[in-house]
């Protein structure tokens, strides 16, 4: 066989072509010696379909040896581009990626090994256009060549695919996506270039193992939490995913690039996590609004992930319509369904983007105080399958949410996330009462048979009753779950189970407000009462010790997994764990300013309170949004203190002077040019409720700063400036108690 330099040469030698022509056939031939020589890939894979890849096999040689011939012939001063494909388009399709699909065992071989191609293609690789003109060798080093290194100079590279380069996304125009995810288009040049330069440059993938990196991120992150594991790990291959769908690949790494230490993101990158992530996050959003008409699993998976990153980054509404996208495409796609024609792995994914949706629906809804999109009976497809069968594509059939209960005592056959999900219902349910109104709508007492709370505590309930003993919170079944891999799932369910056993529960706990009005004053007495006509000051105690317990036991559980391993600490961070967490620092703080008990200790509620602030303060340095929910909890404090305190004098205009106005949002990495500089959240023209008009009694308040924490800054503090300025006007003449602290004007958030 001849050599590589003597095929060049052969090339070089033969009149009439161009130059671009000679290197078309030179780059051929490669293509047919090398399909040549994976000829022995198909003989080997014996079986019932021997003949079928044999005659594919023949059927590309014979149309390469075609082409081959094709170019050697093309006539002289005519284009090589228009005579004969390039080598990343022969055929119309890469060779990395030509595959055989066997209807008979739904299994997709590839031609060529896409890392033996790269290095196959490397060989021939073009030299740069400045070390070509000057002459001298060139290195080949990418991103920049020692030759322009050492001149200073930037390196341009041509329009090749290189190994272990960063491959350029696809523009949008080059890609169109079926309803199936694939690509329909040529891939277009995949370009080399490093990632550090312009934000509205077109945006370049990583190398191979730094996106193998992100990917390791966004699996043990968000995947098996959020996402419930839509992507099929046997089979996920990010290079191939980044031409399939470069919406989702962007999606994940705005998103997974958010927990990449900064030393490590500005040596690899060029740029902090952060903006690494902001980079990735433009690129994603240009993608987002160019597909919102083209609904595809693809595009579904990747506005999930987008508006995660959009709600923990705290960028206004970004979220709720990057996940209210996702749903309707889910609703086109008929992903609730169970009955298709699709294979046994298409199905599982299918079903688990639909779960994604439920979940990702749930989390964002409530984070934003909006109603749910999915109900409950438009969920009619089955749970997810155990991770084995999912890998291996098996045929499962499996219990939905109406049924969930019969299964209880297969747990090792069924796996967490069913179970998980299915708690996750039942806290949407208690969470939606809570959101809808609560006690001020809900016209039966807690205690009656009737009423909603009463039927959703006790399905919660029935439930975790039902649940085997190992899927219960302890210490030794959380070390338990690690080994299995299902620790994320675990400590999610946990978490519901506990916030669904206080979320509604806390507006049953009496303030102490009402005793203090003076009857010169004049107060709306329908304000004192709640819609089944108890009065604000009605006390449940079994409600009460329900919240309180619940409320300790994820002050405990969240308290172990602070102090112990980086993974735990990993486990603890998530949205989920958000929701929960601020729910019981508002708890500790009723405690705090309202109890007397033995029971509930005030010193011990105080340090409860501060040890969860302290956590969601830990998260701000990645997550924005914990910056919301940090001075949410801050404004609520100053609230009660407030409250039940006492000064001799108040500044209301000093509290006005300048914080009408919508300025900067707290970011934690300038970002020059970002949104108008406006604040993330809704301001005050978005519709959202005259702090006066509502009821002025402090449950209302409390309700009203704890269901808000994504409003803009300056919403929450004029907000929190109306509710202080009536509580002031009905109380600062009426205490009749000694005053936990004397009030500092400058508790207010300024």
């Amino acid at each position: 066989m001849a050599s590589s330099g003597e095929k060049y040469d052969d090339c070089l030698a033969v009149n009439g072509l161009t130059n671009e022509a000679k290197i078309s056939a030179f780059l051929i031939q490669n293509v047919v010696a090398y399909a040549k020589a994976q000829t022995f890939v198909f003989l080997a894979r014996a079986g019932h379909t021997l003949m079928a890849r044999t005659s594919v096999l023949v059927s590309l040689l014979v149309a390469i040896a075609s082409l081959d011939h094709a170019a050697l012939a093309a006539p002289a001063g005519k284009s090589s581009a228009a005579a004969t494909p390039t080598s990343t388009s022969l055929l119309g399709y890469n060779p990395a990626n030509i595959v055989i699909n066997e209807n008979t065992d739904n299994i997709d071989y590839q031609l060529a090994e896409e890392h033996e191609w790269q290095l196959l293609q490397h060989r021939y690789e073009w030299e740069l256009p400045f070390c070509r003109k000057s002459k001298v060798k060139c290195s080949g080093t990418r991103p920049n060549c020692r030759n322009c290194l050492k001149r200073k100079k930037g390196c341009t590279w041509p329009s090749t695919p290189a190994p272990g380069g960063y491959y350029q996304i696809l523009d949008y125009a080059e890609v169109e996506s079926g309803t199936d995810g694939r690509v329909l288009k040529g891939s277009g040049p995949i370009l080399d270039g490093p990632v550090r330069g312009d934000c509205n440059s077109a945006c370049v993938l990583p190398e191979a193992h730094l996106l193998q990196r992100l990917l390791g991120i966004f699996l043990a992150r968000h995947h098996d939490g959020e996402l419930c594991s839509f992507l099929h790990k046997p089979s996920l291959d990010m290079s191939v995913l980044a031409v399939r769908s470069p919406f989702l690949v962007m999606s994940i790494i705005s998103l997974s690039a958010l927990y990449i230490p900064d030393d490590e993101a500005l040596r690899d990158f060029g740029f902090e996590a952060v903006a690494l992530s902001d980079n990735y996050a433009r690129s994603a959003r240009r993608y987002a609004q160019r597909l919102s008409d083209e609904p595809s699993v693809y595009n579904i998976q990747a506005y999930l992930v987008l508006a995660i990153r959009e709600l923990i980054t705290w960028t206004n509404l970004k979220a709720w319509m990057y996940a209210g996208t996702a749903i309707r495409m889910s609703q086109a796609l008929h992903l609730g369904l169970e009955f298709n024609q699709h294979s046994p792995g298409q199905k599982e994914v299918r079903r688990r983007t639909f779960w994604a949706c439920f979940v990702v629906d749930r989390l964002i809804s409530y984070s934003f105080n909006h109603p749910f999109a999915i109900d409950q009976l438009s969920a009619r497809v089955q749970l997810p399958c155990p991770e084995n069968s999912f890998a291996f594509e098996e045929d499962y059939s499996g219990p939905s949410l109406d049924n969930i209960l019969l299964h209880t005592n297969q747990l090792s056959q069924l796996g967490i996330t069913p179970f998980y999900i299915t708690m996750l219902q039942l806290w949407g349910n208690m969470a939606t009462l809570h959101t809808s109104g609560g006690r001020r709508s809900s016209k039966y007492a807690p205690t009656d048979p009737e009423g909603e709370f009463y039927k959703t505590a006790k399905a919660i309930d029935n439930f975790a009753a039902a649940l085997p003993p190992s899927l219960r919170w302890s210490p030794q079944n959380y070390k338990l779950h690690q080994v299995t891999g299902q620790a994320q799932a675990f400590v999610n369910l946990n978490l519901l189970l506990f916030h669904s056993r206080c979320v509604m529960h806390q507006e049953y706990l009496p303030q102490l407000d009402s005793q203090y009005s003076l009857a010169t004053l004049q107060v709306d007495e329908a304000a004192s009462y709640d819609a089944a006509g108890l009065s604000l000051d009605y006390s449940d105690v079994p409600i009460i010790e329900c919240c309180i317990d619940s409320v300790h036991a994820l002050t405990d559980m969240a308290t172990m997994l602070t102090q112990g391993t980086e993974q735990d600490q990993q486990l603890l961070q998530s949205p989920f764990a958000a929701n929960a967490l601020m729910t019981s620092a508002a708890v500790h703080l009723w405690i705090l300013y309202t109890q007397t008990c033995d029971k509930c200790p005030k010193d011990v509620a105080e340090v409860n309170f501060a040890k969860l602030l302290d956590i969601i303060r830990s998260w701000q340095s990645r997550w924005r949004v914990a910056c919301a929910w940090a001075e949410t909890l801050e404004m609520l404090r100053n609230l009660y203190s407030f409250s039940y305190g006492t000064a001799v004098t108040v500044d209301f205009d000093y509290w006005e002077t300048g914080t009408d106005e919508i300025t900067e949002s707290p970011t934690l990495v300038e970002e020059a040019g970002d949104a108008n500089g406006a604040h993330p959240g809704l301001g005050d023209g978005d519709g959202i409720v005259d702090p006066s008009a509502i009821a002025q009694r402090l449950h209302d308040k409390v309700k009203g700063i704890m269901l808000n924490p994504l409003y803009a800054t300056d919403v929450k503090k004029h907000n929190l400036r109306v509710y202080c300025r009536t509580v002031w006007q009905h109380m600062w003449n009426m205490w009749s108690f000694e005053p936990l602290e004397s009030f500092d004007s400058d508790l207010i958030i300024q």
